[in-house]
């Protein structure tokens, strides 16, 4: 029996690597979908020019495509959530991120809608993005939990909520919470079209701080300046896990961090001196994305250990 329930965990966990790896890959798709302007190749929705299989051109391939993948991805999910439904080692642990998965997928199918009924909207837009972050996030935890179960056998508890916001835990959730807000600013940038408001680099229109500045310049300047206070943040994280001595495991993804955020910034800075290349702006977004997920990674497993620590 304890053989039979390591298997099945085994593979829970596997299918939940799989599915963030998807997940993933769909968050990719959308800002290429918007980088080649295909967002509206489609008038109406959930249908195509009121066809399943529309007549297929470039736009029309990449909008109707990026929809099906995200239903490939609900139905998924809805096998997920069965499968853990119907398990008993599997139902107390892990139904309720599915339950919380499906009320967020289909918060983004009324979202995706809206993108295209209100002819991308920049609010719609851009809480499309947020709500698949969200999305993605709750399957990345659910994916942690799984192989700490993996690891270590089942516990009556996770994480503590005090142990996610003990003294020593702020710093890391303020990284956490300005790459979210970064990924906001980013997110603004690209639904206003502010992406070359500033056409060089280092300096904004030959100004190191624009004193007088329009909309989408104001915009392309608080994403300049939210990106230098990110890589600090995450430098000094970097230096806060080194002198706290924390775990090798939980080193390793803020090594990640630091390397993602470094390249990160790189992209950034490509976007703006190669006038914004569909497959650099579709990597930055899901550079932002990976970077994120790396510091909640951060977060969650520090916050393990500690209450590993109150529970012994």
């Amino acid at each position: 029996m304890a053989n039979s329930s390591s298997s099945q965990i085994r593979k829970f966990t596997l299918f939940l690597i799989i599915y963030s790896v998807l997940i993933f890959l769909n968050l990719l798709y959308g800002p290429l979908v918007r980088a080649t302007d295909s967002g509206l190749a489609c008038p109406d929705w959930p249908l195509c020019f009121g066809k399943v299989f529309p007549d297929f051109d470039f736009g029309i391939f990449m909008e109707v495509g990026h929809r099906y993948y995200s239903m490939i991805l609900g139905f998924i999910l809805i096998g997920g959530t069965v499968w853990t439904a119907t398990s008993q080692e599997l139902r107390r642990p892990f139904l309720k991120f599915f339950i919380l998965g499906l009320l967020l997928i289909a918060s983004q199918a009324n979202l995706g809608r809206l993108t295209v009924t209100l002819l991308l909207d920049p609010i719609s837009v851009n809480l499309h993005l947020l709500n698949a972050i969200l999305f993605l996030l709750c399957i990345v935890t659910a994916n942690l939990k799984a192989l700490e179960i993996e690891k270590d056998g089942p516990s009556d508890e996770f994480i503590s909520v005090k142990s996610l916001f003990k003294k020593e835990q702020i710093v890391i959730f303020i990284g956490l919470l300005l790459v979210f807000l970064q990924i906001i600013l980013g997110g603004r940038v690209s639904s206003h079209y502010a992406g070359l408001a500033c056409p060089e680099f280092p300096t904004c229109n030959g100004e190191w701080i624009p004193s007088v500045y329009e909309e989408k310049t104001a915009i392309q300047v608080q994403h300049r300046f939210g990106a230098y206070l990110v890589l600090l943040f995450v430098l000094v994280i970097n230096l806060y896990g080194t002198l706290k001595d924390f775990s090798p495991k939980v080193k390793k993804y803020i090594r990640l961090s630091v390397a993602l955020v470094l390249f990160q910034f790189l992209l950034g800075i490509l976007n703006v001196l190669y006038k914004l290349p569909k497959l650099v702006t579709a990597t930055h977004t899901g550079v932002a994305v990976l970077l994120l997920s790396a510091l909640y990674a951060v977060w969650i497993l520090r916050a393990r250990e500690l209450t590993k620590e109150q529970v012994s």
